[in-house]
């Protein structure tokens, strides 16, 4: 008979269902979706629903949860309480602090403490990246900017392992080296201040500059194209395409038909859509931040200062390259495939 474990998970996204998957292919897994993106009574009644489901039900014997929030802290010391193993998953919004950019949990005082105590009190933390355990961030700022929960934890002494997100979709069957001269850069927006930090503003003052280059921005929510028009005036800009939302396949197919994938953010994890965009052989222009020079490596370019014009000089390289698009995907496949997360995840679990 399985194990079994208890998995929380504040939304749908795509890349915390691998992680469902994963677990269970070697656990009897009960997962319990916080619905974080419903409504915030919705979330807190499914943590209540959490708690009660541990409390009551004794055949658990890993917690494991998505992010360090207000949801972690009850559970882990509910679990600590039972001795009960807690794993919590770190991926970007946990481990950074942008006052300035209403960016990350500690930027709420009891977020932030939720999370510290959460973080605290769990057995093992799993980050996608390292730079999620400490960095210091000179994109956003020349003379740096600390990120990462050891930074913002002073006294956390909680063991981490660093295991990299995967890709969950195959390659298309053919990588085709005919494409559309477009650049198309994606990242949701559930904040006004995301637009900044996903860099469409950078992009969009290269447009304005360059109506010979064609831009694709996805995910930017349609209640802020009211006020960013009367800063951009997106309607003088016929060179840019916006889509508050695409179902995943038909953004996979939009890659595929796409020359270059731009990931100019101030913070990120290891963003699943630049992975994506590789696997479909798109070239990638990305920040020196967190994951995302891991992922492009050799293939692609990567920008070390938040400067629009130092991105325009790489997205005009990226452009006019004759790299290869199938070693690209290739390299996705090779690097960032679900068999090494399997591995790692479940070796890691197996130790405690």
């Amino acid at each position: 008979m399985k194990n079994k474990v208890l998995l929380l998970l504040p939304t749908h996204s795509s890349f915390m269902k691998v992680d469902e998957e994963i677990l269970k292919s070697a656990y009897e897994v009960k997962t319990i979706y916080l619905q974080q993106d419903v409504s915030r009574k919705r979330y807190f009644q499914m943590i209540v629903r959490a708690l009660i489901t541990l409390i009551f039900d004794h055949s658990y014997q890993k917690v494991l949860i998505w992010f360090a929030d207000y949801h972690s802290a009850p559970l882990v010391l509910l679990s600590k309480w039972k001795k009960i193993p807690s794993y919590i998953f770190i991926g970007g919004y946990d481990a950074v602090k942008y006052p300035e950019l209403e960016m990350g949990v500690y930027c709420s005082r009891f977020r932030g403490w939720c999370a510290k105590i959460a973080l605290k009190n769990c057995t093992h933390i799993i980050s996608n990246h390292i730079a999620l355990l400490s960095s210091n961030n000179t994109y956003y700022k020349p003379e740096g900017h600390k990120d990462g929960i050891y930074n913002l934890i002073p006294g956390l002494k909680t063991p981490a392992s660093v295991i990299f997100n995967a890709v969950s979709i195959s390659p298309p069957a053919i990588i085709s080296e005919q494409r559309l001269r477009q650049v198309v850069t994606a990242g949701s927006t559930p904040r006004f201040q995301d637009f900044y930090n996903k860099g469409f503003d950078l992009l969009t003052e290269i447009a304005q500059r360059r109506p010979d280059m064609s831009f694709v921005f996805v995910g930017i929510d349609k209640k802020w194209l009211p006020e960013l028009n009367k800063i951009y005036h997106f309607e003088h800009l016929p060179n840019i395409t916006i889509y508050p939302y695409l179902p995943q396949k038909e953004f996979i197919s939009l890659l595929e038909l796409s020359s270059v994938y731009a990931q100019p953010s101030i913070s990120e994890g290891m963003p699943n859509s630049l992975m994506e965009a590789m696997l479909a052989g798109c070239i990638p222009v990305g920040s020196n931040v967190a994951g995302i020079p891991t992922i492009i490596d050799k293939y692609g370019y990567i920008i070390d200062h938040r400067d629009s014009r130092e991105l325009e000089k790489a997205l005009d390289s990226a452009l006019e390259t004759d790299a290869d698009r199938k070693e690209i995907s290739e390299s996705i496949q090779n690097r960032f495939n679900l068999q090494l997360r399997k591995e790692k995840l479940l070796n890691l679990l197996n130790r405690y």
